[in-house]
């Protein structure tokens, strides 16, 4: 195994790691949304902590796939990545077949971006992203399920 496979391989592992633990997240707060103002206001702190860190993982995971797997299998594949945008990285991963639609991942991607920017005195607006977020991991883990499919029908990893 080359150098680059086993790095590939390293951060097919880590990122699994991750989106175990993001699954986890939702798990426990799922039964939680569809939140509301009211129903925002009456979450306990265990509750908050838990919404946290299931942004946390959403956007550790999100990171994870466009910064390193991503990466690492343009690398592989003798695809440049040095001039292009994170969209064009994501159109570049859709063509080779490692994940289904760029544009989903882009969704995904700006989902994270958005929680980068949130401002805490603005409940209305953190409450529709936090509805949205629940719904977004599910894509992000079957996602990542695809590109482990996708390395191993080419030969890269073995499971």
């Amino acid at each position: 195994m080359t150098v680059e496979l086993a790095m590939l391989q390293s951060n097919v592992e880590a990122t699994r790691q991750r989106i175990d633990k993001l699954a986890y997240s939702l798990g426990r707060i799922k039964s939680l949304f569809l939140l509301t103002i009211q129903t925002m206001m009456q979450l306990g702190d265990d509750q908050q902590e838990s919404i946290d860190a299931l942004i946390l993982r959403y956007s550790q995971s999100v990171s994870m796939i466009q910064d390193q797997l991503f990466r690492g299998i343009a690398y592989i594949e003798q695809e440049s990545l040095s001039d292009k945008s994170n969209r064009d990285k994501a159109l570049l991963m859709e063509k080779l077949g490692a994940i289904r639609s760029a544009d989903e991942f882009g969704s995904a991607a700006l989902l994270r971006n958005k929680f980068a920017h949130h401002y805490p005195e603005d409940i209305e607006r953190r409450i529709e992203r936090l509805n949205l977020v629940v719904h977004k991991p599910e894509y992000v883990i079957k996602m990542f399920c695809e590109i482990v499919a996708y390395l191993e029908r080419k030969g890269f990893i073995s499971s």
